[in-house]
């Protein structure tokens, strides 16, 4: 993109926004910015009156809410072009790019992805809702480099340009519906990942989701399934599959519960496309920890058993880690900033819960379905006198989960600083 001398605001300044930023005054553009937070209204950029300049080119950092914007909608009455900052990556971005989005597991697929392809020799840049922002580095790649960037629905929200070459769903259930309004308009926001696909892209997708095996949204695609199917990645046997060819066996799975089964397939589904060894899949595999605050075990203390599931921020995660500790004797710490979320789906599972310990924000909401399904529960206002009851009262066998169903914003910075509160509270 040509930029030189061209007025340009930056809506954001989170790690994408400053990314961003950064890309723009290496090409020479006017850069301004804009943020709502007023620890940054003494910045030299900051721009306190934004909708009265006529501005080039508007880019919109994720963590920007676009539903009843008031200042994107004046830019838009204006017909100043607004792209986001996942768009103006792409513009820039010279390497093969492998999108993976979906509800929960994006992480993970997205790590194991990322750690085939560099064993299999290829140059990876692993980045986007990982923590890395893409335009951060977006300009290093080359026309061999591989791409996997994580992609969110806030990233995908006011996105327009953005194409993948491979683009993966991995499953699609209800969450931040108190940003869009609906399930229905968050299904339509993941969507738009199949927008701009060409004929020879590969659009791949779960056979095992009831949401994303209806969105053949692109002629040529791939499924992955835990069953036996005739085309696409698949289990059979105690193998990974793809077609007639074994890949991987499931021995060489370490990662625990059916979900984590599914980001496995999803990675070999991708990496399948660029024509990898069995034995790099296995090395891969073999070395393979997924990232902090997903199912992590952060210490045994007086016989009982810690789990560190911060990262659960909605139902569908929670019910993935229940599944993946099923048959053990269980206390779960489920609480938060609510999303707007029916906590009925959980509870009316029947999962083998010993104590429901409910707290902050959205505790009372979650104590209320756990009486209606007959759980026994406890309630607490704040994050640590809930991690301390457990410490007080759970047994020698017993294991204690915090997955959490909900965001951390009510207490905590992010879901990240809340695993590690909960770390400190239990090994110190």
């Amino acid at each position: 993109m040509r930029l030189k001398n061209k007025k340009v605001l930056v809506l954001g300044l989170g790690d994408s926004g400053r990314a961003v930023i950064k890309l723009l005054q290496k090409k020479e553009a006017h850069v301004s910015f804009y943020d709502d937070n007023v620890k940054f209204f003494d910045y030299v950029g900051f721009e306190r009156n934004p909708e009265n300049v006529n501005w080039d080119l508007v880019i919109v950092s994720p963590g920007i809410k676009c539903i009843g914007n008031a200042l994107l909608k004046a830019f838009e009455d204006r017909k100043i072009p607004i792209i986001s900052e996942l768009d103006f990556a792409y513009l820039n971005c010279r390497g093969k790019i492998v999108a993976i989005t979906g509800t929960n597991g994006k992480t993970t697929t997205s790590m194991l992805t990322s750690k085939i392809l560099r064993a299999a020799g290829f140059k990876t840049f692993l980045c986007g809702n990982i923590g890395l922002p893409f335009s951060a580095i977006c300009e290093k790649t080359t026309k061999d480099s591989v791409v996997v960037c994580e992609v969110s629905n806030f990233q995908l929200e006011t996105s327009k340009f953005f194409r993948a070459d491979i683009a993966c769903v991995l499953n699609i259930k209800p969450d931040h519906l108190d940003r869009h309004g609906s399930f229905e308009e968050y299904k339509r926001v993941k969507g738009k990942i199949t927008d701009n696909l060409r004929r020879k892209d590969l659009l791949i997708l779960n056979l095992d989701d009831e949401e994303t095996k209806r969105m053949v949204l692109h002629k040529r695609f791939q499924y992955f399934s835990k069953f036996r199917i005739k085309k696409g990645v698949y289990v059979w046997n105690n193998q990974i599959m793809c077609g007639k060819k074994s890949l991987l066996s499931l021995n060489e799975v370490t990662l625990r519960g059916e979900k984590n089964l599914e980001n496995v397939l999803a990675s070999i589904s991708i990496c399948s496309r660029f024509k990898i060894a069995p034995i790099e899949y296995s090395q891969a595999m073999k070395n393979f920890a997924p990232a902090s605050h997903r199912m992590q075990k952060v210490g045994e203390l007086d016989g009982v058993t810690y789990i560190d599931d911060s990262k659960s921020t909605n139902i569908a995660s929670t019910i993935a880690c229940l599944e993946a500790f099923a048959g053990e004797e269980v206390w779960l710490l489920l609480g938060g900033q609510g999303k707007e979320i029916d906590y009925d789906e959980l509870f009316g599972k029947k999962f083998k819960i010993k104590k429901v310990i409910c707290f902050g924000q959205d505790g009372k909401k979650i104590a209320e379905s756990a009486k209606k399904f007959k759980y026994f529960f406890e309630l607490f206002d704040k994050f640590d006198d809930a991690v301390n009851f457990c410490k007080m009262n759970s047994a020698p066998g017993d294991f204690v989960l915090l997955s959490p169903a909900c965001a951390s914003f009510d207490e905590f910075s992010s879901y990240a600083e809340r695993g590690e509160r909960f770390k400190t509270l239990i090994v110190g």
